[in-house]
């Protein structure tokens, strides 16, 4: 079991395997995390709320979701060396796992769609400002999403290393872009003026507003969760795979969410890639444009690759080839872009979606590995397939997360409607992704301690002799 066939399988990494310290994990962080999402997420914000409320919302919700995502799931991850779906095994059971791998790659096909459209849509604008044939059609924004999901299979089809390689150039010039950006902005707008800035189409509430905004910080703290843990296996300690993840994913994504905010709230467009030229003027806007649109790879390849990762869970992409799986991954991403407008114009689903689902989720795994675990799982176990293991449960499923995480979003639904943000009065007070999470996370435990511990089911610690014997 020690010996890895590389980094794209599911074996556990030994030590000697792991490449990244902190400042590599906090450059690939910091790369995904500053993309041109960074900015939508901003942009979406500016129909809701001005500069002050954005803030203090964003970095609430974002703080809360990536600290959770982290501690569920890098730190396991880093710790056995694993892949989260390998992790989830003793949560799931081992055919159960193929649940929340399953829901990972529906969303994640609507991310990665979503990054091509924007560098379709930034190098569509390049395109029409440079021809002088304003504005674009969408036939043009599709030809430009299809070269860049080209472009990123030539890089994740060679693996982890050549995302690193990128990460360490394109981050620390994201970084600049974003300085650039304020500077820009800071010479149109004093503070004040800054700070007076009105939404552009806020609801009638302004608590609603703060709370639609901070729930929107949650879900995008969230849409970290499907691919922490791949990523997170390759950092050489704990302390590696936790602290990137606050300084990345949390504090530089609201940074670079607050100047999309900013830029939102001063063009009066929720859409980035109609701010670079007004902000920048015609030479700075398009190297802005252009560097915007490949800035997107770096996302993009980091969300094939571990979503990549998490297939080989299902054997029927387990002994495929790295190159064939990310190939037919893209392609049928590449489906989507096809409706650019769809993709595009539903971003804030996506946000939504995904604090609806993994924030229980997260919820769910930290309660198992902290509370019912104590922070052991059997590595042997993970891999074993045959009957009666301890990671089996029934027949290789375990319904306990399923049921959890089906009552929690039932709730969330009640509570908030994702597709237009109407809430409940309980909603302006609660949020509906904390209440969700509560709820899964409860429910999780008392089923789990009164049902499945008892019956020897899960391999938890002290539920039996015999388990502990296998530990």
């Amino acid at each position: 079991m020690g010996k890895s066939n590389g980094q794209s399988d599911l074996l556990p990494l030994l030590p000697k395997e792991r490449t990244w310290g902190s400042f590599d994990f906090s450059m690939v962080n910091i790369g995904l995390a500053i993309a041109t999402w960074s900015f939508l997420i901003g942009g979406t914000l500016s129909l809701f709320v001005g500069l002050k409320m954005g803030f203090i919302v964003t970095l609430a919700g974002n703080t809360i979701s990536v600290l959770f995502v982290a501690l569920s799931n890098a730190i396991p991850s880093s710790r056995y060396g694993i892949d989260q779906y390998v992790f989830l095994r003793s949560v799931f059971g081992k055919k159960g796992t193929k649940i929340p791998v399953i829901l990972m790659v529906i969303v994640e096909f609507g991310w990665v769609a979503t990054l091509a459209v924007m560098f379709g849509k930034a190098s569509s604008n390049v395109y029409g400002a440079v021809t002088n044939t304003p504005p674009v059609s969408n036939k043009v924004v599709i030809i430009f999403a299809l070269l860049a999901i080209v472009i990123s299979w030539a890089i994740v089809s060679r693996g982890s290393n050549s995302i690193n390689w990128l990460n360490r150039i394109v981050a620390p010039l994201l970084v600049t872009m974003l300085i650039v950006m304020f500077y820009m902005l800071s010479q149109q707008y004093s503070f004040s003026e800054m700070l007076a800035l009105q939404p552009i189409s806020p609801f009638s509430s302004d608590l609603h507003n703060y709370i639609v905004a901070f729930e929107l910080g949650l879900g995008s703290g969230f849409s970290w969760w499907p691919i922490m843990g791949g990523l997170a296996r390759l950092t050489k300690s704990e302390r590696a795979s936790l602290w990137p993840n606050m300084v990345g994913i949390n504090i530089c994504a609201v940074l670079g969410t607050m100047i999309g905010l900013l830029a939102g709230l001063a063009i009066g467009d929720s859409d980035p890639t109609a701010w670079m030229i007004p902000i920048g003027g015609p030479i700075l806007g398009l190297i802005a444009l252009v560097f915007i649109a490949f800035a997107n790879v770096t996302s993009m390849t980091s969300l094939v690759y571990s979503t990549c990762l998490a297939l080989k869970q299902i054997k029927f992409f387990r002994v495929m080839k790295w190159e064939k799986l990310t190939l037919i991954f893209l392609a049928c991403t590449a489906v989507f872009v096809f409706f650019p407008d769809a993709i595009y114009g539903n971003f804030s689903l996506f946000l939504a979606a995904c604090g609806t689902v993994f924030g229980p989720l997260s919820a769910i795994m930290f309660v198992d590995y902290y509370i019912l675990r104590k922070q052991h799982v059997n590595m042997r176990e993970l891999y074993i397939d045959t009957p009666e293991k301890p990671y089996e449960f029934v027949r290789g499923y375990n319904i306990t997360p399923v049921v959890s995480v089906a009552v929690s979003v039932f709730i969330y639904f009640l509570i908030l409607d994702p597709i237009s943000l109407e809430g409940s009065a309980f909603f302006d007070y609660a949020s509906a992704t904390l209440p969700a999470m509560l709820l899964a996370g409860i429910l999780y435990y008392l089923i789990t301690k009164f049902f499945v511990i008892p019956k020897g089911l899960g391999g938890y610690y002290g539920s039996n002799k015999k388990q502990k014997s296998a530990s």
